[in-house]
């Protein structure tokens, strides 16, 4: 069973929850065949079809921990990043229903089509959702081949599912898709080490870091790399609770560029590599700083940052010229993230 997280909150059937009609699974297939049909004429629906070509699969994977508000929100997220990136998403929700029920599987169709500013752009959106109780998620595997565009590479979006669960029932899965993406700030468990194949799998709380890894890089980006490095005793990120995954995210990524910045150790160990700490603020503030600290007081890097203003502060000095500078950073929107985790 997915038993991961509170479950107090979770509805009885997160299929229930979502939006679209609600449909049997065998009537599916020839539903989406008839969806987009119109009296426009074949032009007309030339032009439906072409909105509404697909690139990819996008399939969102929920645990039984899910609540509502999220599934909501997260849906809404995968249907906003459709509208730019045009894909057949499907949603997995599962329940805890009556065992014995004649209807083992349980499905939603949900299309909208939307027209952009010029009135011009348009894209149709669809996403079938299906319910399945997790004690048959045996039949999971091959009702999502019937229901994903074939020839089309799939994305597997989990979200509140317990590794083991993973592990034990979807492996099989996640072998074949292009790329799994999760998110750590919301399933710390699901770290980069659980997974077999770490370049197939992307995490969401890192795509979030992008805008703060843009600008702390190309401040540090005009330093020679030994003059960042040497003296260089620890680096520590400080971080509001809320925001570990992105905390975490980011020390990894500072660990990875330092390292590549410091010089071949000598046999006697005196190019020791600095500590990397993760700290955590005992408020809820909203912010995370990173602070370099050196040997000497001539070399420091602080850079503070406040998700709520979007604004924070920079100081640098490597041993020249001291440099310091507000800075205001716009967090990356959902579905850009999402963009960020799946295709970068």
């Amino acid at each position: 069973m997915e038993t991961a997280g509170d479950m107090s909150t979770a509805p009885a059937n997160l299929l229930d929850a979502l939006p679209g009609i609600r449909v049997p699974v065998e009537d599916v297939p020839s539903m989406l065949t008839h969806m987009w049909d119109s009296d426009v004429g074949e032009h007309g629906a030339q032009r439906i079809n072409s909105f509404r070509a697909s690139q990819m699969n996008l399939v969102l994977h929920f645990g039984l921990a899910t609540t509502a508000d999220e599934a909501n929100r997260l849906f809404d997220t995968a249907i906003e990043f459709a509208q730019r990136y045009p894909c057949r998403l499907v949603v997995l929700c599962p329940g805890e229903g009556k065992r014995g029920d004649e209807e083992v599987l349980h499905g939603k169709v949900f299309s909208q089509c939307y027209v952009g500013k010029n009135l011009r752009d348009m894209c149709c959106c669809e996403a079938l959702v299906l319910g399945y109780n997790t004690e048959d998620a045996r039949f999971l595997e091959d009702q999502m081949s019937l229901w994903l565009e074939t020839d089309l590479p799939v994305y597997h979006w989990f979200h509140r599912v317990p590794p083991e669960r993973i592990t034990d029932c979807y492996g099989s899965i996640v072998k074949r898709v292009t790329r799994a993406i999760y998110d750590s700030g919301v399933d710390p468990e699901l770290a980069s080490g659980f997974w077999t194949e770490n370049a197939r799998v992307r995490d969401l709380a890192y795509a979030r870091t992008l805008p703060m890894r843009q600008h702390i890089g190309q401040f540090l980006s005009v330093y020679p790399p030994e003059s960042m490095s040497d003296a260089l005793q620890a680096v520590e990120v400080r971080h509001d609770p809320a925001l570990r995954g992105e905390a975490v995210s980011l020390l990894d990524w500072m660990r990875g560029a330092v390292l590549r910045c410091l010089p071949a150790k000598e046999e006697d160990g005196s190019a020791a590599a600095p500590e990397f700490r993760l700290l955590r603020n005992k408020a809820e503030d909203g912010t995370m700083r990173v602070d370099w600290r050196y040997a000497t007081e001539e070399k420091y890097f602080h850079w503070e940052y406040s998700v709520r203003s979007r604004t924070g502060q920079l100081r640098g000095c490597f041993g020249g010229l001291a440099a310091e500078q507000p800075l205001h950073i716009d967090t990356l929107p959902r579905a850009a993230a999402l963009a960020e985790a799946l295709f970068f």
